[in-house]
């Protein structure tokens, strides 16, 4: 089936923001989609927007654009979520692993939305996202930009969405926005240990996520710190995909009192076993 050829038009200042935005369009393939980011023209063709929302300058030129597409979807890039209200955000430092994701959640609620009913007012002017809560959600808490890439893909064909923080604070600091279904926490990092967060992360009776903490401390000291910390499972890395699902099915099984995960996740290696078939 021919992939959709989509143009992103890119609302930001940030050269750092403009490279990645480049490089995940042109080297990581969606299934669905071609995307490349569109010409800074005002005859260009845009189908989505990319709005750095802390930038006054780029919102005015967002503006310009969507008073002749009043139907353009626009992704807000922010430092915060809930920062751009009820609208499609996207923190800007997760770019890199979540930018692919995010636009194709987007595109994918916007095909399947009932038709509009007539109406004498314009349209919105921005495009929301429905809330995603069928696609369960994972926070990875690594200092290691490997790891949470790592695990970043894993989760992917796992089939949950993912976030990463690079720290505990960063870590707290998504906590304090978004509900997650499960939470991984590496045990050495600079800012907290991963024991500490995971007391930080129980202590917050409103946050019912189970915790997974993946480290190379493997001592009955080390797993005795983590039990005492609140943490529901404890693996030693290297992880195996196999166990690495296992543990994740156990944690989702016990936090969300079903049995029957397949309606949610997939299991990465029968699928792996399934393509060399």
């Amino acid at each position: 089936m021919k992939k959709q050829e989509l143009k992103v038009a890119v609302f930001t200042s940030q050269q750092r923001d403009m490279r990645v935005i480049g490089i995940v369009l042109t080297h990581l393939k969606s299934a669905k989609y071609t995307f490349s980011v569109a010409d800074r023209t005002p005859s260009a063709v845009v189908d989505v927007a990319l709005l750095d929302d802390s930038d006054p300058e780029m919102r005015k030129r967002l503006a310009t654009v969507l008073a002749s597409k009043p139907d353009l979807p626009v992704v807000h890039l922010v430092s915060e979520l809930g920062q751009a209200g009820a609208q499609c955000e996207l923190l800007s430092n997760q770019l890199m692993m979540q930018l692919l994701p995010t636009l194709e959640r987007l595109l994918h609620s916007l095909a399947n939305q009932p038709p509009a009913a007539p109406a004498a007012s314009p349209a919105k002017t921005v495009t929301t996202l429905p809330p995603t809560r069928n696609r369960l959600r994972a926070l990875v808490v690594d200092d290691s930009q490997t790891v949470r890439t790592q695990l970043a893909n894993v989760m992917s064909n796992i089939g949950m969405a993912c976030d990463i923080a690079d720290g505990a604070k960063a870590a707290l600091a998504q906590l304090a926005h978004r509900q997650y279904d499960l939470i991984y926490v590496d045990v050495m990092m600079p800012d907290m240990d991963g024991y500490t967060l995971t007391r930080e992360i129980k202590r917050d009776r409103s946050n019912k996520a189970p915790v997974i903490i993946l480290t190379s401390q493997s001592s009955p000291f080390d797993r005795a710190r983590g039990a005492l910390a609140g943490c529901d499972i404890f693996l030693t890395k290297p992880v195996g995909l196999k166990q690495f699902y296992a543990a994740t099915t156990k944690a989702l099984r016990k936090s969300m009192a079903v049995d029957d995960l397949s309606g949610w996740i997939t299991d990465p290696t029968q699928a792996k076993a399934r393509a060399h078939a």
